[in-house]
């Protein structure tokens, strides 16, 4: 008689742990994907700051009017900025991160007088303003 009460007892022990394991197991897959997720978005997070941040910096920067696009690298960290006139004293800015294959660029309308830059209100972008594929391609 103990003998079938063991054997019932681990029965029991084992119908309790399958369960759990299972549910242990989707648990893991869960956490994954969202850590994936979150992996993803601090990347985004990340090149945009770097993209906007050497927006910022070519503000500062002493620029020639060009008919084409000149860039430099950002010294303040990863990322480049570039410079190309629109109109006699419009230019148009692009800030890009630093990050490889999958580069954010962001877009500043702008003023050029005398070498020095100046930010338009109500100039940004977050996509190219030319119409012409030709122009938004950055060197």
């Amino acid at each position: 008689m103990n003998r079938v009460t063991g054997f019932s007892t681990i029965g029991m022990a084992m119908m309790l742990l399958l369960p759990g394991t299972l549910m242990l197991g989707s648990l893991q897959r869960q956490l994954s994907a969202h850590g994936f997720a979150v992996a993803s978005e601090s990347h985004a997070i990340r090149a945009f700051a770097q993209a906007e941040a050497a927006l910022a910096w070519a503000t500062y920067q002493r620029w020639q009017p060009d008919d084409q696009w000149q860039c430099r690298a950002a010294e303040n960290g990863p990322g480049r900025a570039c410079l190309r006139r629109t109109e006699k004293y419009r230019v148009m800015l692009a800030g890009q991160s630093g990050a490889e294959g999958n580069a954010i660029t962001l877009w500043q309308a702008a003023i050029l007088e005398n070498g020095s830059v100046s930010a338009t209100s109500h100039g940004w972008s977050d996509f190219c303003p030319f119409r012409e594929v030709g122009k938004c391609t950055l060197p």
